[in-house]
């Protein structure tokens, strides 16, 4: 399979990758450049960038459209050539029939997951979970079977695995770090297009497929206390930023966490104790969790205040049964605008 001549770039989605690779893109000049997006993923902060995707792409000139539903939008198809390259990173569209013939095979979906592995969403807080630290960078052509919701189902043109070292330990450590490897394997693929490389496609072992969902870090990130002490570190490590932070009650009030690390010194500690606010010390809280204690960094409330200084030793730290069950229940479902609500 070769691409032949390509002259222009359409890029479709959002988050980090589209901010650095449009940037990349641009900034080598040897392609017209577009970027279709969707006003949840405009409005978003590239955290590396400190500012909004719209005003990144805005700041540097590079052509971007918000468009609710990609398959329905007016402005797509006369961009379209025989020289066209599509790549999808992280849309929140499905492409239709129409769309998908007008690219003529030139329509990829970029995964940077390990597949058939991590399928769904929040791949990196359930690796976290997992303790799993492959990285992977895919490029899969779209074909009409992903219309049916036969996702990933499309044969792939480029693939280059890695690994996260141990300093990883966050969802923003994850994504720091895969966007570099990213950033150099579409633009490695991009020179191997312009070289003529003939490429074999290859389709997935679907025999070793995984499916995780996607997360609500409102509705799932409660911490249940009855956990091991190593499973509630790795929970908040999950929840970390970019995202709001793993939660759970304090003197009938709900709060966040951050920055958590599991020590030793002090523990273990009885069932009973799990919970307990023990020590403040050095700008950090002590937590009993059985086999050891959560050394806890950053504690805000529901508006995202700081309140360690409102924190005394003696408190405890309790999530309630029916938050807990509601977390185990609810299925987080998200559109071009969001989460959608209930």
């Amino acid at each position: 399979m070769r691409f032949g001549h390509i002259d222009s770039i359409i890029l479709f989605g959002g988050a980090p990758l589209l901010a650095e690779f449009a940037l990349t893109v641009a900034g080598r000049g040897e392609y017209d450049l577009a970027v279709f997006s969707s006003e949840r993923h405009l409005e978003e902060v590239i955290p590396a960038r400190g500012e909004k995707l719209e005003t990144i792409l805005k700041d540097n000139s590079v052509p971007f459209y918000s468009s609710p539903d990609i398959n329905s939008d007016p402005r797509i198809r006369p961009l379209i050539t025989p020289n066209t390259l599509g790549i999808g990173l992280g849309e929140t569209w499905s492409f239709d029939s129409d769309l998908i013939y007008r690219f003529g095979g030139r329509l990829l979906d970029f995964m940077g997951i390990r597949l058939p592995q991590y399928r769904g969403g929040a791949h990196y807080s359930w690796q976290i979970l997992r303790k799993n630290r492959i990285g992977c960078c895919n490029l899969q052509i779209i074909n009409e079977d992903m219309i049916q919701g036969v996702f990933d189902s499309g044969a792939i043109v480029k693939s280059r695995e890695y690994f996260f070292p141990p300093c990883v330990r966050i969802p923003q450590d994850y994504f720091d770090h895969a966007v570099r490897e990213e950033i150099d394997f579409l633009t490695e693929f991009l020179a191997e297009v312009r070289a003529g490389k003939e490429f074999s496609p290859f389709h997935v072992q679907e025999n070793f497929s995984i499916y995780f969902p996607r997360l609500y870090t409102p509705k799932h990130g409660l911490i249940d206390w009855r956990w091991t002490a190593a499973d509630i570190e790795l929970f908040v490590c999950a929840f970390d930023e970019p995202y709001m932070g793993a939660s759970t009650f304090l003197d009938g009030k709900r709060v966040f966490l951050k920055d958590c690390r599991l020590e030793f010194n002090d523990g273990p500690f009885h069932p009973f104790q799990k919970g307990l606010l023990y020590k403040k010390a050095n700008r950090a809280v002590f937590a009993a969790a059985g086999e050891g204690t959560l050394v806890i960094r950053k504690i805000s409330d529901e508006n995202g205040a700081d309140i360690f200084d409102l924190i005394g030793t003696g408190m405890r730290f309790y999530t309630p049964a029916n938050y807990l069950e509601e977390a185990m229940l609810y299925r987080a479902d998200y559109d071009s605008q969001g989460i959608k609500k209930e």
